[in-house]
Formats: C-alpha cells, sequence, structure tokens
C-alpha cells in the first residue's frame, strides 16, 4: 500500500470516527449545523497530501487529521451531556477553529433554547463587516426545529475597545438572547460592544428643558 492509500486509509478513518459520534450522540436539531462542517472540514484535510514536501509535514497533516476527528466526538459527548445532564451551567463550546460556538442548555428540569453563533462564508460579507450568523432553537431534540434566525454585522475594521456588533431591533428586543449573544463572541475570543447593552435607552428622544418643551 502507497502513501496516497494510506492517507485515504486515515480519511476513510477519520469519518468513521465522526459518524461512530453521530451515532452515539443524537443532537436532533444541532445536527444540520454539526454534520456538514465536519464533512468540510475533513475533506479539506484529505487534500493536503497533495502539498506535503517533507516528512515533518506529513506528521503534523496526519495528526490534525486524526486529532480533527476525536475533537468532533468529543463536542458531541459534551453537548449531548449538556442538553441530558443534570450539572453546572454548560460553557459555550467552540466548533473548530473559532467559526462557530454553540450553547446547549439542559433540558433535564425545563426546556430551555440552544444558540448557534456561526461565521459565514466571506461571500456574505459586505465592505467593513464580517456577516454571522445567530440562531436560537426553541426545541433542540427535535431535528425539524430550524430555530429563529438573526443576521449578525461585525466590523472588521480597527478597534481599540471592543469590535462593533449590529444586530436587528428583533433580536435587542429579546434581551435574554442578546446577552447570549455577546457571551458567545466572547467565547470566541472577539469582544464585541453590543450598543443596546451598554445603552439601552438610546432610541428614546430626550425632553429638553425638564420635559416641558421648547
Amino acid at each position: 500500500m502507497d502513501l496516497a492509500d494510506r492517507y485515504q486509509a486515515l480519511a476513510r478513518g477519520a469519518l468513521l470516527v465522526a459518524e461512530s459520534a453521530e451515532d452515539a450522540y443524537r443532537l436532533g436539531a444541532l445536527e444540520r449545523f454539526l454534520k456538514p462542517w465536519i464533512r468540510d472540514r475533513l475533506h479539506s484535510l484529505g487534500g493536503l497530501l497533495d502539498s506535503c514536501d517533507t516528512r515533518r509535514q506529513l506528521a503534523e497533516d496526519t495528526r490534525g487529521f486524526a486529532q480533527t476527528a476525536a475533537k468532533y466526538s468529543e463536542l458531541r459527548d459534551q453537548l449531548f451531556s449538556d442538553v441530558h445532564h443534570t450539572r453546572p451551567e454548560p460553557p459555550w463550546r467552540i466548533v473548530g477553529q473559532k467559526t462557530m460556538a454553540i450553547r446547549a442548555q439542559s433540558g433535564v428540569l425545563l426546556r430551555q433554547p440552544t444558540f448557534v453563533l456561526r461565521r459565514l462564508d466571506a461571500g456574505s460579507d459586505v465592505p467593513g463587516a464580517a456577516t454571522w450568523d445567530f440562531t436560537v432553537i426553541a426545541n433542540p431534540s427535535d431535528p425539524a426545529d430550524e430555530g429563529t434566525s438573526f443576521v449578525v454585522m461585525v466590523s472588521t475594521g480597527d478597534h481599540t475597545g471592543g469590535v462593533p456588533v449590529q444586530v436587528s431591533k428583533e433580536l435587542e428586543s429579546e434581551r435574554a438572547w442578546y446577552q447570549q449573544l455577546e457571551y458567545g463572541f466572547y467565547a470566541l475570543g472577539i469582544t464585541p460592544f453590543l450598543t443596546a447593552i451598554y445603552d439601552p435607552d438610546r432610541h428614546r428622544k430626550r425632553a429638553t428643558d425638564d420635559g416641558y418643551g421648547g
């Protein structure tokens, strides 16, 4: 068996790890986010052999391939436990190279939403801003629940403080969800500046002369 055949065997093994985790840890509405992501990632890693020029590069690429599949399996285990087990409040879980984060809350005592924050591909960007998607899934155990999605625009300019984040008025009005959006960005290593959190009354017109007009 030559190197190309062995690398393909590794690719099949990594996919087996992913599929085994999917069978063991069913995640309902999250499947439409996770399954395409891992397959795209494994497909990308499968093409690295063509650019390997040294044994060291080969060692790094094969290690990355194996680690990606193993971390995906661990992630599914964690998310499954977040929803189905009683324990301290779960954190945001980071997917891959910090382009997606998920917070699955416990559903043992009462139904709670699951939150998904993910970076959309660059084709969705506009000048000066990257496009993200924030999805709130009311019934995460139901594969048919597509959730409520909001477009989130994140400034790509240079900022000394928080990064300006623009969302719809609908999301701003859902205060608990809006707060979770902030936590999701922090988990991804982005310090967001969400105006409605820090200046919730900015839309109100201030009265002049103590409210007596003129």
